[in-house]
């Protein structure tokens, strides 16, 4: 009987034990001197790490210079391997971040690293999971950050579902993102940026290869003075994919 009460204490204080070991190890490589880099490429981590590596990019919120910090946490929660795991959820925290919290100026002031949350879309990607769909929709209707609506645009092939992406995709192309605009111009920064959005939501639907995705695609070859070249190609590419 002693020896049954004694077993689970000593497993729960070994375990405790190597918990501690490893928010040390962690606590380290997040110091502001230590690089990305230095990251080991082969680490890996169990969930119990996520709750103290979200507190920790709490403390960043806000904070001068702590992209590079952000990063890396986002990147350590990436390391984190046991299936399932929750890291998703915490994942998809951050990136949708600006989406819900979005900042009252008209300047672009981001307050969590978008790199950052390229890497936590890309780490979601690799779930498959097509509840995070709408997050990625919705990333790519509501963002003002480039990179992230790219990078949530171009995951979402490896979310499945094309019941759902296909026709929200088709009319961002048609609206957000589409001929409604008018003639496109370089000078228009914010144009530009979203026209390479564009090119992305187009190179997803060819990859999906839905036919539904035909009429907004040839409306962009045929028009092709309302997007940038690239855009143009994208779409005939596109067009040659689709699986009649």
């Amino acid at each position: 009987m002693r020896g049954k009460i004694l077993f689970p204490l000593i497993l729960g204080l070994t375990m405790w034990s190597m918990a501690l070991a490893q928010v040390e190890m962690l606590g380290s490589l997040l110091s502001p001197n230590v690089p990305i880099s230095a990251v080991p490429k082969e680490l890996k981590l169990p969930d119990p790490v996520l709750p103290y590596l979200e507190q920790e990019f709490q403390k960043t919120i806000g904070k001068e210079g702590a992209f590079d910090t952000q990063f890396k946490i986002v990147l350590l929660m990436t390391k984190v391997t046991n299936v399932p795991s929750k890291k998703y959820e915490y994942l998809e925290r951050i990136v949708m971040w600006e989406v819900r919290n979005p900042q009252k100026t008209a300047q672009k002031l981001f307050v969590v690293s978008p790199d950052a949350r390229v890497l936590a879309i890309q780490g979601i990607g690799e779930s498959s999971n097509k509840i995070y769909i709408e997050t990625m929709l919705n990333v790519i209707e509501r963002d003002t950050a480039t990179k992230p609506r790219i990078a949530a645009a171009r995951v979402l092939p490896a979310l499945g579902d094309r019941e759902l992406i296909v026709p929200r995709l088709v009319q961002l192309l048609r609206t957000k993102y589409g001929l409604d605009r008018g003639k496109f111009s370089e000078e228009d920064t914010q144009r530009f940026e979203d026209d390479k959005v564009a090119e992305a939501i187009v190179i997803s639907l060819g990859e999906i290869g839905d036919p539904r995705a035909f009429p907004a695609l040839l409306q962009i070859v045929m028009s092709p003075d309302s997007h940038r070249d690239e855009t143009v190609k994208a779409a005939w590419a596109a067009m040659q994919n689709l699986k009649w």
